[in-house]
């Protein structure tokens, strides 16, 4: 009854004064605009405007639904323009679940780009274990997780049937790195090899459900049991471990970012020598059916961002030399 159109056509006449004026506003022909306006007096069997020869003017029930469709009207106006900004990505809400050590510089350089477009886009982040953040993402929870998976024989997330809605881009590969407690000196230059630690104490991860910690493996392979003084998934506590001397930990490139000046702690990074490469795959998975237009804007920041840490990994390979 209340039609958009017909209200339209009544608030511009009563701002106008004029059938004529409210035609040439709304691109109408003037009858067009009395067609809309007695329509409307016919669905509210309400006389809205008079006429006279002095023009037209709205009765007190014109002029009070003249007052409610100018609310309308500029409700849609703000519908139709938050709408389109919402298509458009410009405004809307991100969820973002990541790793713990992609949450220090990795996430934090795609995000600050990101936000600088979309000033107005609320982001809701959440930290958490791959496996933790798979769930969440499949559940739409989330709308992109950066998670990350070992080289060393673990099962892929995206296996089974969850993985048939899930898209998987790879970032970047991240490579390990042994942190070396002040004092040791090794036996030579260049990696260090497993077996030449059989003795030494280890600042380990919890490890997963799904297998056990990243040194526990290696060790398994080299033929021994480490000797773990302590565990923890933090590695800014493992590497303050090992600065106070306690024990010796493996770290990704991710946690080792600019600013981390290690050696004036008496730390030293070197790489490792093992039977099997020890890096993780950094991956950013998301929904294939999901309609959010900040994805696609989020993952190419993510990309750019992961380029330059990739450049970074080279520094830290310099310094292991």
């Amino acid at each position: 009854m209340l039609s958009p159109a017909r209200l339209v056509a009544l608030l511009e006449v009563s701002r106008t004064g004029s059938i004529s004026a409210a035609a040439k506003q709304l691109q109408l022909t003037p009858s067009a605009v009395s067609s809309q306006i007695s329509t409307l007096e016919q669905a509210l069997d309400t006389k809205l405007i008079e006429r006279g020869a002095r023009g037209v003017w709205l009765t007190s029930a014109g002029a009070r639904l003249a007052e409610y469709s100018e609310s309308i009207v500029g409700l849609m106006e703000r519908a139709e323009l938050e709408t389109r900004e919402l298509g458009r990505g410009d405004t809307g809400r991100l969820s973002l679940g990541f790793f713990a050590s992609a949450g220090t510089h990795l996430v934090p350089m795609a995000l600050s780009s990101f936000m600088a477009m979309r000033p107005t886009v609320s982001l809701n982040l959440s930290p958490g274990q791959p496996s933790e953040l798979l769930p969440r993402l499949l559940s739409t929870e989330l709308d992109v997780a950066v998670v990350f998976e070992y080289t060393t024989g673990v099962q892929r997330l995206m296996g089974g049937e969850a993985g048939s809605n899930l898209t998987s881009e790879t970032l970047l590969i991240d490579p390990y790195f042994l942190a070396v407690p002040p004092g040791y000196r090794p036996k030579a230059p260049g990696p260090i090899a497993m077996s030449e630690l059989k003795d030494a104490q280890w600042i380990a991860t919890q490890g997963m459900r799904t297998e056990p910690a990243l040194v526990d493996r290696l060790s398994a392979i080299a033929g021994f049991s480490p000797q773990v003084r302590c565990r923890t998934d933090y590695y800014d506590i493992a590497l303050g471990m090992v600065t106070a001397g306690i024990g010796f930990a493996l770290v990704p490139g991710l946690s080792l970012g600019p600013g981390r000046d290690l050696e004036s702690r008496g730390v030293q990074l070197r790489k490792l020598d093992t039977a099997l490469p020890i890096t993780r795959i950094v991956t950013a998975l998301t929904r294939t059916d999901n309609p959010n237009p900040l994805v696609p804007a989020f993952l190419d920041r993510l990309r750019v961002s992961a380029a330059r840490v990739r450049e970074s990994f080279s520094g830290l390979e310099k310094r292991c030399l």
